[in-house]
């Protein structure tokens, strides 16, 4: 009788604490890589995939995922031009770009812009790479990841984004 007690108190000091952990927890900043998807394609069959992009990032944890559907005349185009970062928000650790050019094939890189990869912290590297992973296998050869070492597209977007205050 007296060890049932001190199980029910051993119980409820586990779930009292239990309780006060996951309180503390989300009052807590939220730790991950914050991304920023920016989508500029048009069809029915893109928004599928960035759907499925968007989900998949989420799914895995690590990414806080914002989304922005931009309208743009070319790929090519600044698609955060007329945007305006909200001022409670805080900047992004990496801005993935689906080009309008998705759509019609002209284009088949998709394009991963970060403070340079080498300055990066081990967390928003691994985002990175694991972003990148994944973007290959959703796109399954329609296109393919670029980051800032790769290609000079993304670097160009990321030199202008941390200008303006979208990536730290």
């Amino acid at each position: 009788m007296k060890y049932r007690y001190v199980a029910w108190f051993v119980i409820y000091f586990i779930l009292i604490s239990v309780g006060l952990s996951a309180q503390t927890t989300g009052q807590e900043n939220v730790v991950g890589v914050r991304l920023l998807l920016v989508d500029e394609t048009k069809t029915f069959i893109s928004t599928m995939r960035v759907g499925a992009l968007a989900g998949a990032l989420k799914k895995m944890g690590l990414f806080d995922v914002s989304v922005k559907l931009v309208d743009v005349l070319s790929s090519y185009d600044d698609p955060l031009k007329t945007e305006q970062l909200d001022s409670g928000q805080a900047p992004f650790d990496v801005i993935l770009v689906l080009p309008r050019g998705l759509d019609d094939g002209s284009v088949s890189q998709i394009w991963l812009a970060t403070a340079g990869l080498e300055s990066l912290a081990p967390t928003v590297r691994a985002g990175v790479d694991a972003a990148s992973h994944i973007v290959d296998q959703v796109f399954q050869g329609l296109a393919e990841a670029i980051d800032v070492s790769e290609d000079l597209w993304p670097g160009l977007l990321a030199a202008l984004y941390l200008q303006e205050g979208w990536l730290r």
